[in-house]
């Protein structure tokens, strides 16, 4: 009975990672990506760099928002065929996808600057979106997508492997220790 138990476990953590990725990797509209087509000079690049943001956002989110420590790694390893088939479609979006992602985890590492996380990544996106001086307004609309992506990511998460709760007697700090 133990092996029948793993097996379900196992197969509803893989039916919550595919509803989280799906709403992850799900297509958003072009009124959606507006203002970051009025800001970047090269309207592709600007689509790549948005679901770039988007998937890196997403990727942090699972890191280090999830109940499970494990979730990032499931998430991880359910993303990685997507990113090897891109990687053959288009072999110069998969290196880019590598390079972004070491850059938003850079950015999000940083300590000691007046920009929030938000902005640090707000930045990242910009700059590859061919953004590399941006203007307030526009620095502060990336920071809002930031944060509002991060939070759509965090109720996806939610929806999909649950929310944390504890019974009403139970302190949080009563778990410590």
């Amino acid at each position: 009975m133990g092996l029948w138990a793993d097996w379900q476990a196992a197969r509803a953590q893989r039916h919550r990672v595919e509803m989280y990725l799906n709403y992850l990797l799900r297509e958003p509209d072009d009124e959606a990506m507006g203002w970051l087509f009025a800001l970047a000079p090269d309207t592709p690049t600007a689509r790549r760099e948005f679901h770039f943001a988007r998937r890196a956002i997403g990727l942090i989110v699972a890191e280090r928002d999830a109940l499970d420590d494990r979730t990032h790694a499931d998430v991880t390893h359910q993303l990685a065929p997507v990113l090897a088939a891109e990687a053959r479609r288009a072999p110069a979006d998969g290196l880019a996808w590598s390079e972004r992602w070491r850059a938003y985890c850079a950015a999000l590492a940083v300590r000691g600057t007046v920009d929030s996380p938000a902005t640090r990544l707000a930045r990242v996106m910009l700059s590859a979106a061919g953004v590399e001086h941006p203007d307030t307004a526009g620095l502060q609309r990336a920071t809002q997508f930031v944060q509002e992506t991060r939070t759509a990511m965090n109720e996806a998460l939610r929806h999909a492997f649950g929310a944390a709760s504890l019974p009403d007697d139970v302190r949080p700090s009563a778990l410590r220790g």
